[in-house]
């Protein structure tokens, strides 16, 4: 036998192996049969549905899903274990209820957004302040006005990231 076709045989074996390993995982699901044979030209077979009688070689594997499982037992909680919660902030919020969490996050958001916002136009007003200071007319002069308030428009739009504040 040559390397070429060993390897072939032996990537096809594997194959078949994970094949089966993920009908059984399927059947246990499930909970059923399955049936495991050579046929006349000597190719595995992997089925759910019996052979014919006359096949005299037949690996039958019978999967059924458990009965009623009996609920993981529950871990003691942080409280039980003596563990204490510490609050975040001076005026930190207990967590909010399932219904209101998406209310809460869209609220966290928007006040995000708007603190944001804020701090955008500040710094582009700041920008702007700086294109408008009089200056001695020159092409140089006029450029840096127009990069800066191009600056601002792209800062107050979201295109541009806020500069670094020095305080």
């Amino acid at each position: 036998m040559t390397s070429n076709a060993h390897a072939r045989l032996k990537s096809v074996g594997i194959f078949c192996l994970l094949f089966l390993f993920f009908i059984c995982l399927t059947a246990e699901a499930q909970g059923q049969t399955i049936y495991e044979y050579k046929d006349e030209s000597g190719a595995v077979v992997i089925t759910d549905k019996p052979p014919d009688k006359k096949i005299k070689s037949i690996k039958k594997y019978e999967y059924k899903p458990e009965e009623s499982p009996s609920p993981a037992p529950r871990s003691a909680g942080p409280e039980e274990k003596g563990l204490k919660f510490q609050q975040r902030g001076p005026g930190a919020m207990p967590p909010a209820a399932p219904e209101g969490l998406e209310k809460q996050r869209k609220k966290e958001y928007e006040k995000y957004q708007a603190e944001e916002n804020s701090r955008r136009e500040e710094a582009a007003r700041q920008i702007e302040q700086e294109a408008m200071k009089p200056i001695p007319y020159s092409r140089e002069g006029l450029k840096r006005q127009i990069e800066l308030l191009d600056r601002a428009q792209k800062i107050r739009t979201g295109q541009e990231p806020l500069p670094d504040t020095k305080e």
